[in-house]
């Protein structure tokens, strides 16, 4: 699995990200966890296309989350100072190759 998408970088302000990783920490702790879609980039005309309401796509590997800490995330994302919405899934979820546009956090 790759750790960070080739010349890449993630369209989200530090403040963001902050939130998320910090959310990530508590409620997913032991996963690896990665953005993809259209938050990663790889140039500035892919970067002027991001919305800024368009919504982060979080992909988690590792040990599955329960139920309830499913639950606990998605509250916490939604409950946060985030102003669009986070989408979570699991890394078994995506179609082969999915990692090749996919930001480490």
């Amino acid at each position: 699995m790759t750790t960070k998408a080739t010349d890449a970088e993630i369209a989200l302000s530090e403040q963001n990200l902050a939130i998320v990783c910090a959310t990530l920490a508590k409620h997913a702790a032991g996963r690896w966890a990665f953005v993809f879609g259209s938050r990663v980039v790889t140039n500035a005309e892919e970067k002027a296309r991001v919305k800024p309401h368009s919504d982060i796509d979080i992909a988690l590997a590792g040990s599955p989350l329960t139920l309830a800490d499913v639950f606990q995330l998605r509250e916490a994302f939604s409950e946060s100072d985030l102003p669009v919405r986070v989408d979570v899934v699991t890394a078994d979820e995506l179609p082969s190759g999915w990692e090749r546009r996919a930001w480490a956090l």
